[in-house]
């Protein structure tokens, strides 16, 4: 979900390491040699107001820096920390693409598939649609992320059921014919969702979390339409002063709607590196993380089950990885496969979360 504002961040002072205890699952936080680069560059952007939110790095499953910076609520004086609840945006992708995963692991659907094969009164501009092209982007449905206020006009409501949700898209013309070639779209994961909780017998949120979110430990994550925020959220900013409009989960579903913490992501970036805990088929984790498609002719970088990858060419990937951005918040995750580098960013202000996180992957020495 790319609803995002650029800034270029640089680098100056530095503070102590300051992190919460990690969990027993995870490797101890230590002070390292190597994270006052990475805290110089983060209190700069800090204190130039560029930045407020909470940053994971980690070398294999040694955690280098666990730390919130600036604050989760201003007005409040609330600080961010480890285990603030950001807005993940588009992050979010890549959980839903498990969970279709999964469903196919347990025999339940083929990715080969048309979606029209499980879901009813489909128009039939969609029967050539595979849940292989909504996965990878080239399915043609129209991305209602184009224009954030137009779609929330059209589907008159501010807490969205996944019915309306699709029917939404459902009643829009394709902007190319399905399989012809790449163009992101947020419609296409929330067509995903849908498909979810059609096969699944469940409800999006509660199958996330039997099936990936309570199996890795993730309990600061999930799917909750109609929550209020509390005190543990981060109150998202357009800019350094301005509070941003708040959404509800369910106006951005499985494209978007989940939120989560650098503690939980830190997690997920480690099971998807290492395949620990094993909660899928290494078989299914592989499928996850392969490249597929190319965005562009030109960009070299690569597209799969929401997840992006960057490298020559789809057989030689540097990193992989994905960013999102909606009102009042950016987030980021890369890996770096060959030197076991992890980053996560999230933040509850404008920012371009790619760049920021991957200056900080840079920053941090492979090791030996």
């Amino acid at each position: 979900m790319r609803w995002q504002a650029g800034v270029v961040l640089a680098a100056a002072s530095w503070l102590l390491l300051a992190c919460a205890p990690a969990r027993t699952d995870d490797a101890p936080v230590r002070p390292d040699p190597d994270v006052a680069p990475l805290v110089d560059y983060i209190d700069q952007a800090v204190g130039t107001e560029r930045f407020r939110g909470a940053v994971e790095v980690r070398r294999d499953k040694k955690v280098v820096l666990r730390r919130g910076f600036g604050f989760a609520a201003p007005a409040a004086g609330v600080p961010n920390g480890p285990t603030t609840r950001f807005r993940i945006a588009s992050v979010t992708k890549q959980f839903t693409a498990l969970a279709v995963l999964i469903l196919q692991e347990q025999g339940k659907l083929d990715v080969a598939d048309t979606v029209c094969a499980y879901l009813p009164n489909c128009p039939p501009q969609w029967a050539p649609i595979t849940i292989d092209m909504l996965l990878t982007h080239t399915s043609g449905l129209h991305d209602y992320g184009a224009d954030l206020d137009q779609y929330l006009a059209a589907l008159g409501t501010r807490q969205p059921t996944p019915d309306q949700l699709v029917q939404l898209t459902a009643s829009q013309p394709l902007d190319f014919p399905p399989g012809t070639k790449w163009a992101y779209s947020n419609s296409g994961y929330d067509v995903l969702g849908k498909l979810v909780e059609r096969v699944s017998g469940q409800s999006y949120g509660d199958f996330l979390r039997q099936n990936i979110l309570d199996p890795l430990g993730m309990s600061d994550t999930g799917y909750r339409p109609g929550r209020t925020p509390g005190k543990e959220d981060a109150v998202g900013y357009e800019n350094w002063d301005t509070p941003a409009e708040v959404f509800d989960d369910s106006a951005f579903f499985a494209a978007g709607g989940l939120y989560s913490t650098v503690t939980d992501l830190g997690r997920w970036q480690r099971f998807l590196l290492t395949d620990d805990p094993p909660v899928v088929r290494q078989d299914t984790l592989t499928n996850l993380l392969m490249p597929r498609v190319a965005e562009s002719p030109t960009a070299m970088r690569w597209y799969g089950y929401g997840i992006e990858s960057l490298g020559a060419t789809m057989s030689a990937i540097d990193s992989y990885g994905h960013s999102g951005g909606l009102p009042g918040f950016n987030s980021y995750l890369e890996t770096r496969p060959a030197s076991g580098i992890t980053v996560v960013v999230l933040a509850n202000t404008a920012i371009d979360s790619e760049s920021f996180g991957r200056a900080l992957a840079e920053l941090l020495p492979e090791g030996p």
